[in-house]
């Protein structure tokens, strides 16, 4: 037996090698038939895919700027001289159209007038990107401009936000003080010192007696040649035949400080006006002692209130019966005789009293009058007082913390004038005006 019959019968020793080949020739080629059916099915996905598919297409937008060449070429060779010059860069500016429409902050200190002798020398200097400028520039006050010094009757007296206080109650005319054409010469020289105002100082005019009336209740005024003219026309009807003395006016105080229940001589509120435009100085000419009346506290008044309805309790009986003697007494007509004109009286004026302007005549005529006896009255309201010294001060005190120590601004001056005062009038402006570092000057006549 030869070497490749012993290999034959190894590998089948029962002589099926025949059927294993053929078995494995039928592996081979199922395979082959499913590797072509599945080549098949994902080659028609992917044709049909590619054949349905949108095409995407890109469009660039147009330019958004374009540049002439002549101008890009320009551009380039002004940049390319700048960075070889020394001088700075051109660079762009803002410039306000409108300059009076910028509003500039408040300087809180005082102005003063600045003087010096001082010459800056500069010397050239080389390099790149240095620029000297000098501002030639001032405000109407920032360096003094706007403080007035002024003569108020004998006063020396300055300051940038100025009041002119003027006393205009009848007791300024009366006869002992030379009566309405002496005043003229009051008004003439409160003229002169509006005269006196630099352009640029603010001011304003306040006039004062039971009422008190203000040039401009708005704002304090700049000084030219309109304000002051105004100002004069302002004082000029008060305390002049048919207007005497000044009852009621535009300015009748505010929450702010103490509160008043009127009085005469109002120099609160000619004060309360002038802080509350803040006001460095205050110039005030009157011929008086202010009386301004008090107002009830709250405590006050509840405690009135439950006063008068004890008392009605306790009086039930006699305001009964007061009513009822009013409603059933008998009537009886008196005859008033007729009433004869009366001229005005010659007296000079007086204070607390009214112009005397005469009477017309009166026809006489019938009256009916019921003899009762008198109503049963509830206690009165009790009296809190006039203002003392130390009143107006706590008042002004307030308003310096509520107006000026908000706006950074000192405590303002007050000069007092006392016109032909009374020694209580005297006492109290001199305290006043030594308790704001002002000045007290007495005046009897004026020449």
């Amino acid at each position: 037996m030869g070497f490749k019959d012993k290999v034959m019968r190894w590998i089948n020793p029962d002589g099926q090698a025949s059927a294993r080949k053929q078995t494995l020739r039928l592996v081979l080629a199922g395979s082959l038939v499913l590797h072509l059916l599945a080549a098949l099915i994902f080659g028609g996905i992917v044709l049909v895919s590619a054949m349905t598919k949108e095409e995407t297409v890109f469009e660039a937008p147009p330019p958004i700027r374009t540049y002439e060449p002549r101008k890009v070429e320009l551009k380039v060779k002004v940049q390319q001289k700048q960075r070889s010059s020394s001088r700075p860069q051109v660079v762009p500016r803002l410039v306000s159209t409108q300059p009076s429409a910028i509003s500039l902050p408040d300087i809180k200190v005082d102005p003063k007038l600045v003087t010096t002798t001082f010459q800056p020398k500069f010397k050239a200097v080389t390099g790149t990107g240095l620029g000297v400028g000098l501002g030639a520039g001032y405000g109407a006050s920032g360096f003094g401009q706007g403080v007035s010094q002024v003569n108020f009757f004998g006063i020396k007296a300055g300051g940038e936000r100025i009041a002119i206080c003027v006393d205009v109650s009848v007791s300024m005319v009366e006869d002992e003080r030379g009566g309405p054409a002496a005043f003229q010469q009051v008004k003439q020289r409160v003229n002169e010192v509006i005269d006196a105002l630099k352009e640029g100082t603010l001011f304003n005019l306040i006039v004062f007696a039971d009422g008190c009336s203000l040039l401009d209740t708005q704002q304090m005024l700049y000084a030219n040649v309109e304000t002051r003219t105004q100002a004069k026309r302002f004082l000029a009807p008060f305390n002049v035949d048919g207007q005497w003395g000044h009852d009621y006016g535009n300015f009748e105080g505010t929450q702010k400080g103490l509160s008043a229940a009127g009085g005469t001589t109002r120099l609160d509120l000619a004060i309360t006006a002038a802080m509350l435009q803040g006001a460095d100085t205050i110039l005030v000419i009157s011929d008086g002692l202010p009386e301004v009346r008090k107002a009830l506290t709250d405590s006050q008044i509840e405690t009135h209130r439950k006063t008068v309805e004890a008392w009605r309790n306790s009086n039930a009986a006699a305001i009964a019966a007061y009513a009822q003697a009013r409603e059933s007494a008998p009537t009886r007509r008196v005859w008033v005789p007729p009433q004869p004109a009366r001229p005005p009286a010659k007296g000079g004026l007086r204070e607390g009293r009214a112009p005397d302007i005469g009477s017309p005549a009166i026809d006489g005529y019938w009256k009916e009058v019921t003899d009762i006896g008198p109503e049963p009255k509830p206690p009165p309201l009790p009296d809190p007082g006039i203002w003392t010294l130390a009143d107006f001060v706590q008042h002004i005190s307030m308003l310096y913390k509520d107006v000026y120590v908000e706006k950074g601004l000192k405590e303002p001056r007050i000069h007092c004038i006392g016109y032909q005062i009374d020694k209580d009038g005297q006492e109290f402006l001199k305290k006043l005006t030594a308790q704001y570092k002002g000045q007290f000057r007495l005046v009897r006549r004026l020449k």
